[in-house]
């Protein structure tokens, strides 16, 4: 495959939002890998930490927008980038209740019975699991958007745009299917480490694609 015919001006964009596509999954890996302290201070470094994970998706989803956009500009295209930055804001939402919630809880349930103390706590579990869901059908619109929007790109092609699409389209179908249930509670198969694994590879091949830009 030869140098991609485009202007070189572009070279550290693409470049650099690759990187952040690859950084983004690290962040994610970084928070659930590394046992945090229950630390005011290991609480909010790891709520930087995983806010990593969509402000830097945004920023990828805007490279891949760009680097799609100067080839084949297309209305597919354009609706994959808005679709995913709102998917990344929610996610941004879901993740900080996550984290406030489990911070928190102890001390919101005290002087409360243990029956009580639990159901709050499944309660409270409710408002990411429905974020979560809403992170995923964003996410996965983005997704199949995109899928059309790389297969006529040089460089991905269908061999990227569909499973991109597939991907998408699948993640869609288990969280209706499951809702308002997390889908590895349901017996469904989680799909989210392999659509991580695919975001860091068209992340790489867009830091491959900018680096062959032409002078």
């Amino acid at each position: 495959m030869g140098k991609i015919d485009v202007p070189a001006k572009n070279r550290t964009l693409w470049t650099n939002c690759g990187i952040a596509g690859i950084a983004c999954v690290g962040c994610y890996l970084l928070v659930i890998l590394i046992p945090w302290p229950e630390t005011q201070l290991g609480t909010s470094v790891s709520l930087v930490v995983l806010s990593g994970f969509p402000l830097l998706g945004i920023v990828f989803s805007y490279g891949l927008y760009s680097f799609v956009a100067e080839e084949s500009e297309g209305a597919a295209n354009r609706l994959a980038f808005v679709f995913a930055a709102a998917a990344f804001a929610t996610l941004l939402g879901m993740l900080f209740v996550q984290l406030a919630v489990g911070a928190g809880i102890a001390e919101m349930a005290k002087g409360l019975d243990e029956s009580t103390a639990k159901a709050l706590r499944r309660g409270l579990r409710l408002i990411d699991f429905g974020l979560d869901v809403a992170w995923d059908f964003l996410i996965g619109t983005a997704l199949v958007l995109w899928g059309w929007a790389l297969s006529r790109r040089r460089g991905f092609g269908p061999g990227w745009g569909v499973p991109s699409a597939l991907f998408g389209i699948a993640l869609i179908v288990a969280n209706a299917a499951t809702f308002p249930w997390p889908r590895g509670d349901r017996g469904l198969v989680d799909f989210g480490p392999f659509i991580a694994l695919f975001w860091v590879a068209v992340g790489a091949s867009l830091i491959v694609l900018g680096r062959r830009v032409g002078p």
